[in-house]
């Protein structure tokens, strides 16, 4: 009985976990650059958040039009941070992705910042967005790695 206790326990805790290394709907190149964008978001890592966003990135619809204002808000981001707070990037995929081209990928989703503090979950919020984006992404032709070249606020 303990056992089947600790199995159920166990399956609640990794079920929520699991979603959110891998989104539903990626798979292959797509999900590996989503598990590093939420790894780096994760560890408060900005060279590595530099390196998943394209030199070319543009928006719109962001405060950050290019790729030296996104990375300036999510260092201002991670400032706020006390040391011992943690975020905890949760993607939720809104529509299929969309192969467009060669090298480019469109997807809509909707992205949660977790906050915690000592493994507690203390907050959720949108992140970055009162809704949900769509991104695209690009596939550098030299290295065949993921980049986000645009977000926008659907």
């Amino acid at each position: 009985m303990l056992f089947e206790v600790f199995q159920a326990g166990i399956s609640l805790f990794r079920e929520p976990h699991e979603t959110r290394w891998n989104p539903y709907g990626l798979q292959g190149d797509l999900l590996l650059f989503f598990r590093d964008f939420k790894k780096s978001i994760d560890s408060k890592d900005l060279q590595r958040i530099q390196n998943l966003i394209s030199d070319n990135y543009y928006s719109n619809s962001f405060v950050n039009q290019n790729k030296q204002q996104l990375l300036s808000w999510f260092q201002e981001v991670f400032q706020k941070m006390p040391s011992v707070v943690y975020p905890s990037l949760e993607i939720e995929i809104c529509k299929a992705p969309e192969i467009r081209g060669e090298d480019q990928v469109y997807l809509v989703l909707r992205p949660t910042l977790n906050i915690h503090i000592l493994g507690i979950n203390l907050a959720s919020h949108l992140f970055g967005t009162n809704s949900r984006i769509s991104m695209l992404i690009e596939k550098n032709t030299n290295s065949g790695l993921f980049s986000i070249t645009n977000m926008e606020e659907v």
